[in-house]
């Protein structure tokens, strides 16, 4: 697969330059033009959660992960938790055949490392949420988009997101503090009466000075197939950081989850986790098709994880 700039060769490259790139450009679709490609700027954080609690919602044992190496965790991991993913972003130029959609907001809590295969040592994802939502809060735009990926096997809810128009907001400049918010949209009363919204989760957090993980560890955390809800399928989502305009920040913040009665979560994740570290970027994000777990986990690239 190709799939970087210096791949398109010089004449492709002057003719990007002459008019200009977009912040953040789906350099894949032209290579993979039946795969679902996007640009997605994002900020993704680690929640350190109890191993039980994150056991009780899934079906398969966990993997530990590689605590002891230093250039995925250089401070380790806190005893008895487990690593869960939680990110929050815009998808730029959406692409799949014929079909384009311009921006959607996207963001998902998942459990990494998950032993699907039983093997004890190959990864998977197993979704706790996914979410989209429309930009400027238009429900509308994520309609389809939530239809086609429950069809398929990934549910899907719709969100309200914020900032609703970028990945992150700037709150304050001194030093730049950033927040982004996700919100579960049951029912929004447009007209009249309440709506049901509930907050999923939030994030409130700075560049890091000293930070606990390193970009390969989101990289590696991040690159591991989804299984899917009827669980014999699983699903690559591979991410690539190689692109000039990636622009990675590691980041130190608070990452806070909201389970019921008010909340949007399972009781079990529901918490505020302080001073956390996580990633913000511009992936390339590559979309393969639903196949068995083995197939998907072979597909993992060794670039992604770079």
């Amino acid at each position: 697969m190709r799939f970087s700039l210096q791949s398109i060769g010089l004449v492709g490259l002057f003719a990007l330059l002459a008019v200009g790139l977009p912040e953040c450009s789906n350099t894949l679709a032209f290579y993979n033009p039946n795969l679902r490609t996007t640009c997605y700027k994002a900020t993704w954080f680690l929640a350190p959660v109890p191993i039980e609690a994150v056991q009780s919602l899934v079906p398969y044992p966990l993997i530990t992960p590689p605590f002891s190496d230093k250039f995925l965790f250089p401070t380790g991991f806190p005893p008895g938790t487990h690593p869960v993913l939680v990110a929050s972003g815009i998808q730029r130029d959406i692409r799949m055949a014929n079909l384009q959609i311009d921006t959607l907001l996207g963001g998902y809590v998942l459990v990494p490392w998950v032993d699907r295969l039983r093997d004890g040592k190959t990864p998977f994802h197993y979704a706790i949420r996914n979410y989209i939502g429309g930009e400027n809060d238009n429900d509308l735009e994520a309609g389809v988009p939530t239809a086609v990926g429950t069809v398929t096997g990934t549910t899907i809810l719709i969100a309200s997101f914020s900032p609703n128009d970028d990945a992150y907001a700037l709150v304050a400049s001194n030093p730049p503090q950033f927040s982004a918010q996700v919100k579960n949209v049951i029912v929004r009363n447009l007209l009249s009466g309440p709506s049901v919204i509930p907050e999923a989760y939030d994030f409130n957090f700075f560049t890091a000075t000293t930070p606990l993980y390193t970009e390969r560890t989101i990289r590696t955390t991040l690159n591991q197939p989804q299984i899917l809800n009827n669980q014999l399928l699983c699903q690559l989502n591979a991410y690539f950081f190689n692109e000039t305009f990636a622009e990675p920040e590691l980041r130190e913040g608070n990452v806070t989850l909201y389970g019921p009665p008010a909340g949007a979560l399972p009781s079990v994740l529901a918490g505020r986790y302080v001073r956390q570290g996580g990633l913000s970027a511009k992936a390339q994000m590559l979309g393969y098709n639903p196949e068995g777990c083995e197939s998907a986990a072979a597909r993992v690239d060794p670039r992604s994880l770079e």
